[in-house]
């Protein structure tokens, strides 16, 4: 076989490196149209799917097809009659456009966010427990945040007008959803977060007094009780308090509870007591004047469950010697709970009386006249016996005569 002139092997490797380069240039897998979509299975056909276009490099293409030409040139296995190498160069350019087709699907690249239910409050909601709906501080919702399903709260208060609101603190903190949601049942009422100032509680104090250097006296609190885990507003009663005077909740074994004083007058102090991740118990009242004087009243004040609420009963009446199977729909009922009716000083206590939900407790009512029976109004009311919370309704349960059917 005769050997190939040199000239004859430069001018072969470069109609093969011209020819590479032009089918990159016209014949692209990546786009419509490419290299890549035309290898595709033809539109309509069952179960196409749609290729997912790789990056393939052109230098690293065209220079691993030169040298196998030139490697070729210099062992003289490249003939003008028999162009093996050229055919070699082409399949190895049409090997790296196919595995440059492929059919996995690409990556999103994104992690989705976790799924939760739908918040129930948004930013602005003021929120409350049953009980604490008409307190003159609240939790006001400032986010929520999906990514992590926990609300942001802060705490407001109602101008002097009643009208929400104001903040007397910056305060704020991430609470769970569902946690926020199981306790906090009532919205209040919203506002516009954006528009609701932050305001130092000096502003809403009376002009300073001037101290008599006698300590200060508690006489009375006002509620006593509070639910834990909410924030509460209390109104101290009692005489000597000074501006700048400072009240905490202490108890054996617990960390201080401090208040935020937000009015003082004389004989009156308003403050709030964020109860937060507190223990339940009784704790001791303490006021200190900004001249260290003080005074403490022992036992004043419990933090505890949620008393319990009577919504409704059904029957409402029932006459002497019957037993009556009572319904009381209501909220916070405890598993161990004690139905009792009250008149003057005499007591019908309800047998075996059936908590198995928070909001509805069943129990049998015997109102035989040996276990006190008589018509009239009754007094009905739920006791918690774990907590010693109690609820009482504001209607009256009808004892009626048995012959008659009147009280």
């Amino acid at each position: 076989m005769p050997a190939t002139h040199p000239s004859g092997l430069k001018a072969g490797a470069g109609k093969s490196l011209a020819l590479i380069t032009w089918l990159w240039r016209n014949h692209r897998t990546d786009g419509p149209g490419g290299f890549c979509s035309r290898m595709s299975p033809a539109a309509g056909a069952a179960h196409v799917v749609p290729p997912t276009p790789r990056t393939v490099s052109l230098p690293s293409t065209l220079e691993a097809g030169k040298n196998l030409i030139h490697r070729c040139a210099k062992d003289r296995i490249m003939t003008g009659n028999s162009p093996f190498c050229l055919l070699f160069s082409f399949l190895l350019v049409f090997s790296v456009f196919f595995a440059g087709c492929s059919e996995e699907p690409a990556s999103a690249g994104t992690t989705a966010l976790p799924t939760h239910p739908d918040a129930k409050y948004g930013a602005g909601d003021i929120i409350a427990t049953s009980s604490s709906a008409t307190a003159p501080a609240l939790y006001v919702i400032l986010n929520y945040d999906a990514a992590t399903d926990q609300y942001t709260r802060g705490i407001i208060e109602k101008n002097t007008d009643g009208s929400w609101g104001h903040r007397t603190s910056t305060w704020v903190e991430k609470s769970p959803r569902t946690e926020v949601e199981k306790i906090y049942t009532v919205k209040v009422g919203h506002v516009v977060i954006s528009i609701v100032p932050v305001v130092s509680p000096t502003l809403l104090s009376e002009p300073p007094q001037s101290s008599s250097g006698t300590a200060p006296v508690i006489s009375n609190i006002s509620p006593g009780f509070a639910v834990r885990d909410t924030v509460v507003s209390v109104t101290i009663s009692g005489t000597n308090f000074q501006k700048g005077a400072t009240v905490r909740l202490v108890r054996v074994g617990s960390a201080a509870i401090n208040a935020t004083v937000v009015r003082v007058t004389a004989f009156d102090i308003s403050c709030l007591f964020n109860l937060k991740g507190k223990s339940d118990g009784v704790y001791t009242l303490i006021v200190t004047n900004p001249d260290g004087k003080s005074d403490s009243q022992p036992g004043i004040f419990t933090i505890g469950e949620a008393s319990p609420i009577i919504a409704g009963m059904y029957p409402v009446t029932g006459a002497v010697h019957e037993k009556v199977s009572l319904v009381i729909t209501g909220q916070n009922f405890r598993n161990e709970v004690k139905v009792s009716l009250m008149k003057n000083a005499t007591e019908l206590v309800c047998d075996g009386p059936l908590s198995m939900e928070s909001s509805k407790i069943s129990c049998s009512l015997d109102l035989a006249p040996n276990r006190g029976a008589s018509p009239g109004e009754w007094t009905v009311t739920v006791l918690n016996i774990r907590d010693q919370q109690r609820g009482t309704w504001v209607k009256k349960f009808i004892i009626t005569n048995a012959t008659t059917g009147s009280p």
